[in-house]
């Protein structure tokens, strides 16, 4: 062994084997109390229970999302690479120079040039993503990630958006980009995003029901005037429009077709 890391490494593959009918009982009151209904134990304790299986090779790294081995990564622990390194385990998450986490596809000893995310460690290591939870938001194609189906990716090179065809995904290398390869990726199509509210689609005064609450800067219409609401109030006989106007709610514009533009400006 060459170094003290490699030696710890090759001890945590001993243990994982060794206690792998424990961490798989553990598993197994995790699936029990979720069945039961309740919350199963914590999300640490699980992503190390599995860690540990996969270490011991009972279960596959593929048979888990990228998000779960990231998960699975932080809680038990991840090596950084470097040449010197020495053993890499397959299933074997591990930090590459450019900090982003990989998972070591097939056992070898570390040496320059097969670093992850470069081309002479294209088919050791695939890299791990996370895919953004904002809408419209997407990450960027990178080499040697494998992009499950439903997954969308933009080009670099031509900026346009990508999804595999097939439903095992797809996992490209340099120099390939999806836009090259037709027969794995078809163009995406962004979806429009939903109309938002129409600005001059209020509620008439005489079609709200009693007591209805009024929030501050919200709008309503009452005998063809529009007005917004400038304090809390309640929907009350006596205090239709104009009773409180300039109190509780104010006239924005001289009529309803003068707000959408067809009229006079706000009084």
């Amino acid at each position: 062994m060459k170094n003290l890391d490699e030696a710890r490494a090759y001890q945590q593959q001993t243990q994982s084997r060794d206690n792998a009918d424990l961490w798989s009982a553990i598993l197994d009151v995790h699936h029990a109390l979720t069945a039961a209904g309740g919350q199963g134990l914590p999300e640490a304790t699980l992503s190390k229970a599995q860690a540990n299986l996969v270490r011991a090779g009972v279960v596959s790294a593929g048979e888990f999302t990228d998000e779960e081995l990231s998960r699975m990564a932080t809680a038990d622990g991840v090596r950084e690479w470097r040449p010197d390194i020495g053993t890499l385990f397959a299933n074997e998450p591990v930090i590459g120079p450019d900090r982003e986490t990989y998972i070591t596809l097939t056992q070898h000893q570390a040496q320059e040039g097969w670093a992850p995310g470069s081309e002479g460690g294209r088919t050791l290591f695939r890299l791990l993503r996370k895919e953004p939870e904002g809408e419209g938001e997407y990450l960027d194609f990178a080499w040697g990630e494998h992009v499950p189906f439903g997954a969308v990716r933009r080009d670099p090179e031509d900026g346009l958006l990508y999804t595999p065809i097939h439903q095992g995904g797809v996992t490209l290398y340099e120099p390939h980009f999806p836009h090259l390869v037709p027969s794995e990726y078809a163009l995406y199509d962004e979806p429009d995003p939903e109309p938002g509210p129409d600005p001059f689609d209020v509620p008439d005064w005489d079609d709200l029901p009693a007591n209805y609450s009024f929030n501050v800067g919200e709008r309503f219409t009452c005998d063809g005037q529009l007005y917004e609401v400038r304090r809390l109030f309640d929907k009350v006989e006596g205090w239709r429009p104009p009773a409180l106007s300039g109190d509780y709610y104010q006239p924005v514009a001289t009529s309803v077709a003068a707000a959408q533009g067809g009229g006079e400006g706000e009084a």
